[in-house]
Order: structure tokens, then sequence, then C-alpha cells
């Protein structure tokens, strides 16, 4: 074998092990943490946690939704819809009270 063909040969090994790898439980898992993590930091609630089920959407539509519940300022519950950007890495929240079908009034 030359060096070309070995260099080829890895390429696709390494391409397939990772692309495996990206739909384990495990990697999934990983997943969830991350947004959990980073739509619990972008809601700015104190206390916060994540609440009811969560939303994945297929790759050509990167999101993952989630709900967090938390106290405000004045330390009232409040409830916020997080939209995480699997390609960007980043969340951002939108008050959820009312439109989420969650009445906290």
């Amino acid at each position: 074998m030359n060096k070309l063909t070995v260099s080829l040969t890895l390429a696709v090994a390494t391409s397939l092990a990772t692309s495996a790898l990206a739909s384990t439980p495990e990697s999934w898992r990983q997943l969830d943490r991350q947004v959990s993590r980073a739509c619990i930091a972008a809601s700015g609630l104190s206390r916060a946690k994540i609440i009811t089920d969560k939303a994945s959407f297929s790759d050509r539509v990167p999101v993952e939704l989630r709900i967090v519940e938390g106290f405000n300022r004045q330390l009232v519950i409040d409830v916020k819809l997080c939209a995480y950007d699997r390609r960007t890495r980043r969340a951002t929240t939108t008050e959820g009270t009312g439109r989420l079908g969650v009445n906290r009034n």
C-alpha cells in the first residue's frame, strides 16, 4: 500500500468512527447536559431547573427546546422557553408564562 492509500483509509475510518460516536447514548446524554447548562445560564433565573420533556429537531433544523423554571429578581417563580442552536452552541430564552400552557399568576 502506498502512503496515499493508507492516509485515505485512515481518514475514512476516522470519519466513520466519529459519526458513529455522535449517536451513542453517552453522546446524547452529554448533549442534553450541555443544552441544560446553556439554557439555565441564558434564563438568568436563580435556582433554575429544566422542567417537562425536551424537544429535539433533526439536523436540518438543529435546535433543542427546553422549558426552564426558576425565580426571577423579585423572587417570583418564572418560566422561560429556551432554544439552543446545536451548530453555534448558543442558547436564547423568551418569556414562557401563558404561551406554554403554564400559568403562574
